[in-house]
């Protein structure tokens, strides 16, 4: 069963409660990082950095997981839970840029912004959460160069050659 990680600061939180319901209605293990209550002071970092640190021990751990954040400025939650080593946090506009999100960079977390309209942000959630990413050797291969970019500040294994079962960033 996938798993959604879910958290809103004051600008999001009634979005992200209700896109977690709906969440939760359609089948998904939800887990709520956010407060319990709107809090207008509240800060977007600590939730975007819950929830990508979240995801990527889920997903360490073999877990189908995913991340949506509902921010008052989804670009500020981007900047935020991508600085977790591991977290590929994209903010979209349409289903299809969500399902291309997945697809080409294994993306692992959706930010969202607090004034989407609630059908929009869950068509974007939805297919955000159940696309896969593309299985070809050259999309692994880009992945790892994000990855060791990320690990070691450096691109040094570019001529890796994968045959396509060997591509470890598969989600079904």
């Amino acid at each position: 069963m996938t798993r959604i990680h879910f958290a809103a600061d004051h600008g999001g939180y009634e979005l992200g409660r209700t896109l977690e319901a709906r969440a939760t209605a359609a089948g998904f293990d939800v887990v709520w990082h956010g407060a319990d209550e709107v809090d207008p002071g509240d800060d977007y970092p600590i939730y975007a950095v819950r929830v990508g640190q979240a995801v990527v021990t889920d997903q360490d751990a073999g877990v189908d997981a995913f991340g949506v954040l509902v921010f008052d400025e989804a670009v500020a939650g981007v900047v935020a839970a991508n600085k977790v080593n591991g977290a590929r946090a994209v903010t979209t506009t349409s289903p299809r840029a969500a399902m291309n999100a997945r697809g080409v960079v294994d993306a692992n977390v959706i930010v969202i912004e607090g004034i989407a309209y609630e059908e929009s942000a869950w068509l974007n959630v939805y297919a955000f959460v159940t696309a896969g990413m593309e299985q070809t050797v050259e999309r692994g291969r880009q992945i790892l160069q994000i990855e060791e970019f990320e690990n070691a500040g450096t691109i040094e294994g570019w001529a890796i050659q994968l045959e396509p079962e060997q591509i470890a960033v598969r989600h079904e």
